[in-house]
């Protein structure tokens, strides 16, 4: 094995390695009692936690019987300034672009946005508050099939709200990065179905061939890396009212923002189908290059083999949270057998 090559490994090892023990490790340990005293030590305030369920960070909503308002109160592991990040990315977009429907951030008692939480086992921890914004997660209800082209046009306006916004912190490897998604090739034999990991195998095969060359020419910026039904609150009569969970902010290829979006959603109409729609109503408000077009179908065949491989690996880890890791593996399964089929 060659220089080159052997550096690549360490770092897709190095990178699974690290997002293996930050799940290990994660702040999920703290409580709605702990998050209750936090709230009122760092905001003044009496408030009621209820937790909210998340893979790696402590989630809570906050209710103050006071004022009758509610909050989203995240804890999470800030020692690679992720945190502040987070912070930023919401900070910037709603100054930006005030139209979209993101959180505001709520400064403490002593003004700062990111609070710095007391070290218990060497880590570094921080936690931000954001204002609780209405709707339901896609997820959780059948919004009217309008509701789709609405999704891809509020990606194209937070990606150009995004598009000069700078953070030293975006510059990270991350296990949920489809320009990297090699990475991840390893992980496959967590998949228990044959056919199913033969699949998602021949799709990360099928990036280093198709992706891999091309990546490195394409524009960057930070993107929000997670644009899911699970980030994107709507009301029932299917206008999005909110953009959450920037925990994924990444630097990476413009075009991985799409990928990644287009690859949670169902291909009712077939592959090819599901791709044409996305693209049109996404450059009517952010023009793609031919470059971007081209390497578009791998990069979202990319994604779903990135969610069945992850969500299997990780399921090994934590059998007692399998159901909650599981959840996309059926449309990521039914993506990629879609798209085998436009082949």
């Amino acid at each position: 094995m060659d220089k080159k090559h052997a550096m690549a490994l360490h770092d897709r090892e190095s990178t699974v390695e690290s997002d293996g023990s930050r799940l290990a490790s994660a702040a999920t340990r703290y409580d709605v009692a702990e998050a209750e005293a936090l709230w009122n030590t760092h905001y003044g305030r009496t408030a009621t936690a209820s937790k909210i369920p998340s893979e790696v960070d402590a989630v809570f909503r906050m209710s103050e019987a006071e004022s009758r308002a509610d909050y989203l109160f995240r804890i999470a592991d800030n020692q690679d300034g992720i945190v502040d990040l987070q912070a930023a990315a919401l900070i910037h977009v709603a100054e930006t672009a005030p139209e979209l429907p993101v959180s505001a951030v709520l400064p403490g008692r002593t003004g700062d946005t990111v609070i710095a939480l007391p070290s218990l086992h060497g880590e570094q921890h921080a936690a931000f508050a954001t204002s609780f914004l209405p709707g339901k997660p896609l997820t959780t209800f059948a919004p009217p099939q309008a509701i789709r082209a609405r999704i891809f046009e509020k990606l194209a306006l937070l990606d150009r709200a995004l598009e000069n916004f700078c953070h030293p912190s975006a510059e990270r490897s991350l296990l949920w990065d489809v320009s990297r998604a090699d990475q991840v090739a390893s992980l496959a034999g967590s998949i228990p179905d044959p056919e199913l990991r033969g699949l998602a195998q021949n799709t990360l095969g099928d990036w280093r061939s198709q992706a891999a060359p091309a990546l490195p020419a394409l524009r960057r910026q930070i993107i929000h890396n997670d644009f899911n039904p699970s980030n994107i609150l709507a009301n029932g009569n299917g206008e999005i009212t909110g953009i959450i969970d920037f925990g994924d902010v990444i630097e990476a290829p413009l075009i991985c923002d799409l990928a990644t979006a287009i690859a949670y959603q169902e291909p009712e109409g077939g592959f090819d189908a599901l791709l044409s729609a996305a693209t049109d109503t996404y450059v009517q408000r952010c023009p793609l290059t031919d470059g971007e077009v081209a390497v578009l179908p791998i990069l979202v065949r990319a994604r779903a083999a990135m969610v069945i491989t992850i969500a299997h690996w990780r399921a090994e880890q934590s059998p007692h949270n399998r159901a909650y890791l599981l959840r996309n593996v059926p449309l990521a399964s039914r993506l990629l057998a879609s798209a085998a089929q436009s082949l």
